[in-house]
């Protein structure tokens, strides 16, 4: 499908799922999914969720734990680095502002080629730190697995949904009998969740529109080939559409590399050859959701990156230690779009309130309001001004309907 006949298809959908709610659930799960849940229900019940939880290798519990708390711990820190509320008083005027979590937020996990509990982590996590009370988590049946669940007790997600694609973004935006409505939808997924998440933008928040994932590495000549090689086709193997980029100071490295690399992930390779500081320039200019800055002398290079989503630093840092363990959320901005926007994270799911208190002898600055709105013939923004300190008793003396200005 082209990007018209995507926005039309999804939108038949949603409004299908606005209009007969579970009804349509169900439909679109047997539809696509090949699942009839009209009896059971598509949430997940709790037996469910302590049975995957007993399933789970002590082992593998330990890995998934000790992500989690690295996680936790950097957006904990994170919250603790934002002001909850701060104000400054100047010319009898208090002016400020503060922050307040959205109280409802859906996760989508994808579920695509692939399960991915650290998914569940790296979009709950940011809003647990956060402070949002009700976090809800969507996943195609197909990706409610062991891990997925054990991810998500670990999160503390009591509300899970075994629902994916536009469906789930439709159900999370409009409420059904079975899923109440959120404020906010979180978490990557396909064309078809990115287009229903911005047709219901508006009615919800979204966090963002997550394309095909890719990785931009800036190699000089000295970095292990077998490095680069591993790092490219961790980013090839999510999907097809996936986008790599080497940028290299010489050309028998790039040669050295290229050779190792199977035809697939040259299919989705692109090289320059090019100074380092070249390099940056192009960098900025493609502004990718991942850059690995694989040279020795990094740290010049550092201060002139400009538009990249993360930023994985020297020969020791691949992509996948921020994808599954570091601390920073994975999802990040694609496309281009780490020139305007960020990475999920507790600012994320923060909303932030202007707070403005002004002095009842404050004559001056009603006068400047009068006066302004004056200029814009907005006469009861004007009579807003002055009636608290020209004519208090203006609409007091008035009897019955107020009349026009």
């Amino acid at each position: 499908m082209d990007a018209k006949q995507i926005s039309t298809y999804v939108s038949d959908i949603i409004e299908d799922i606005k209009n007969n709610g579970d009804k349509a659930v169900f439909k679109y799960l047997k539809k696509f999914d090949n699942v009839d849940l009209s009896k059971r229900g598509y949430r997940v019940s709790q037996k469910v969720i302590d049975d995957a939880v007993k399933r789970i290798p002590k082992l593998l519990k330990n890995v998934i734990k000790s992500s989690y708390s690295n996680i936790l711990a950097y957006h904990k820190y994170e919250r603790s680095q934002i002001k909850k509320r701060w104000n400054y008083v100047k010319n009898g005027l208090k002016i400020g502002q503060f922050y307040t979590p959205v109280e409802s937020t859906g996760i989508y996990v994808p579920g695509g080629r692939f399960s991915y509990p650290s998914t569940v982590i790296m979009t709950a996590v940011p809003a647990m730190a956060a402070g949002v009370k009700r976090i809800v988590m969507v996943t195609p049946p197909k990706n409610m697995n062991d891990t997925v669940l054990f991810s998500a007790k670990l999160c503390g997600i009591k509300e899970i949904y075994c629902i994916g694609g536009v469906m789930a973004v439709g159900a999370l935006a409009y409420g059904t009998k079975t899923l109440k409505k959120v404020d906010m939808i979180a978490g990557p997924g396909n064309a078809y969740v990115n287009e229903a998440k911005r047709q219901v933008f508006g009615r919800v928040g979204i966090d963002s529109l997550a394309g095909p994932t890719e990785v931009a590495i800036i190699a000089d000549k000295d970095v292990p080939a077998d490095y680069v090689v591993a790092d490219i086709m961790a980013q090839a193997e999510h999907d097809p559409l996936a986008k790599t980029y080497l940028l290299c100071e010489a050309a028998e490295k790039i040669s050295e590399i290229k050779k190792l690399l199977p035809k697939e992930a040259l299919k989705q390779l692109k090289t320059e050859l090019c100074s380092l500081n070249k390099a940056v320039g192009i960098v900025n200019n493609i502004a990718p959701e991942h850059l690995e800055l694989l040279v020795k002398n990094y740290q010049v290079l550092l201060k002139s990156v400009k538009n990249a989503g993360a930023i994985f630093v020297g020969y020791q840092t691949p992509t996948a230690s921020g994808d599954y363990w570091a601390g920073p959320s994975h999802v990040l901005p694609t496309n281009g779009s780490a020139k305007f926007s960020s990475g999920l994270s507790v600012m994320t799911f923060l909303k932030r309130s202007a707070h403005i208190e002004m002095s009842k002898n404050n004559k001056k600055a009603y006068k400047t309001i009068a006066d302004f709105a004056q200029a814009e013939s907005m006469q009861y923004h004007k009579k807003s001004a002055e009636v608290r300190y020209l004519i208090p008793s203006f609409f007091a003396n008035r009897k019955g309907r107020t009349a026009d200005i």
